[in-house]
Formats: structure tokens, sequence, C-alpha cells
């Protein structure tokens, strides 16, 4: 995981955009679901992007974006399980409350991201300030 965020800080944009996709396959896979690293991931992502270390700021943000709407589908599932499955979403709804706290501490960071000259990174940043201020 540290390679990844490290590579994602890269002046080569090639190296940068395969460790996006990996970070992406690993901390919410195929933009459905959270993972076990995904909370301890989004700071950092969120310092990278703040921090203008990577080239891919509005994709890195993007991220951010589908982590936060994907942070809910483990406890989606649970609620839609059958009672005797019920018990393997124990550990993913945990990754989940996670992220959400993750996303708690991360308010002041995405405040300062809706004053950013990018629009569109103002933009992101606000809805999902929004999102997590209402949480």
């Amino acid at each position: 995981m540290r390679e990844l965020l490290q590579s994602l800080q890269s002046a080569d944009q090639e190296s940068a955009e395969e460790a996006l996709f990996h970070l992406r396959m690993k901390i919410c896979h195929q933009g459905v679901a959270v993972s076990r690293e995904t909370a301890i991931a989004l700071p950092t992502l969120l310092d990278i992007v703040e921090a203008r270390k990577t080239t891919l700021r509005i994709e890195v943000l993007r991220l951010v974006a589908d982590i936060s709407r994907s942070s809910h589908a483990w406890r989606r599932s649970a609620k839609n399980a059958q009672p005797q499955y019920a018990g393997n979403y124990t550990d993913k709804i945990e990754w989940e409350t996670a992220v959400d706290r993750a996303f708690e501490d991360a308010l002041p960071c995405l405040g300062r991201l809706e004053s950013d000259a990018d629009p569109e990174i103002a933009a992101l940043a606000h809805g999902l300030a929004e999102r997590h201020w209402e949480a």
C-alpha cells in the first residue's frame, strides 16, 4: 500500500496512473465496496490532493468520492442477507465504520479543498464535506 501511495506522487505520469489503478482495485474495488485498507489510505489520499503532490489530483479526489459512495455497500448487503450469512459481514462493516470515522476526521481538509483554485476539485470537496457533515 505504501509503495502505491508513493508511486501515486511520482513525477512519471505513467507510474502515477498505474499506482492509481492498483490503489483503486485495492481500496475501492470496482467502485462498489471498501476494503480493510481503505480507511488507512484515505487521509494520505486527501493529503496528496491538498498538497498538490500528484498530477492526478482530480482523479485521486474522484477515487475518494467513489469511496464515499461505496462506504455503505457491506451494510446494505448484510441487511439483505439471509440470517445464516449475516455473520459474514462483521469485518466488512467494521471497515466501513472506520471509513466513516476517517471521513469525519477529514472534514477540515475537505473544507480547505472547497476553496481550491480548480473548480472541479472545489465542487467534489464540497459534495464530500456536505455528505459527511450530515452523517
